[in-house]
């Protein structure tokens, strides 16, 4: 059974400027990345605040429907239509594993670093492979992660040791004291 060590959900919409982020992730980063995009700095705004209770063998699974929107439209306008080479901050933030390689840097991760396209059961999926890796002992704990792009925007993130079944950051974190960050 899984035990949550601790949990943290993020929200807010889509007035929210990349600078309104930035400056949220102030409170929990000294000194935030620069030239990060919005799926980033969600991702990191939802992990920030669990520094303290992640080790560095921790394993981070994170999922999300879509790659940051405003990176990848922006870097096929400037191939595809314009036919021109991508300035290097699209091209470096268009690669999905782009928000895995920042938490992993600022909470100093070294375990697995896993990031996958996911729909409706992306806690089932983050789970079935945190599962593995914990059961085969190469790590022994957990960083799981989902963010929800569309309009109002969530960020959600559940430290775990051992395996789990649950199918919604509800379900995982019933009973836990979670830190909710509104914006």
């Amino acid at each position: 059974m899984s035990k949550v060590i601790a949990a943290c959900s993020v929200r807010g919409n889509a007035s929210h400027s990349d600078k309104d982020l930035k400056a949220a992730l102030g409170e929990w980063l000294s000194a935030p990345p620069r030239r990060i995009d919005r799926l980033i700095l969600q991702a990191l705004l939802c992990t920030a605040p669990l520094k303290a209770q992640v080790r560095s063998d921790c394993g981070l699974y994170l999922a999300s429907r879509h790659p940051a929107r405003t990176t990848m439209g922006s870097l096929l306008d400037t191939v595809c239509v314009h036919q021109r080479q991508p300035k290097p901050f699209e091209f470096v933030n268009s690669v999905s594993n782009a928000a895995g390689f920042h938490v992993a840097a600022q909470l100093g991760l070294e375990g697995p670093n896993l990031f996958i396209g996911a729909g409706a059961n992306a806690w089932k999926q983050l789970q079935a492979l945190a599962t593995q890796d914990l059961a085969e002992g190469v790590i022994n704990q957990a960083l799981l992660v989902v963010l929800n792009d569309v309009g109002e925007f969530t960020a959600q993130a559940v430290l775990v040791e051992g395996a789990g079944q649950a199918d919604s950051f509800a379900a995982i974190t019933t009973g836990v004291d979670v830190i909710n960050v509104q914006l």
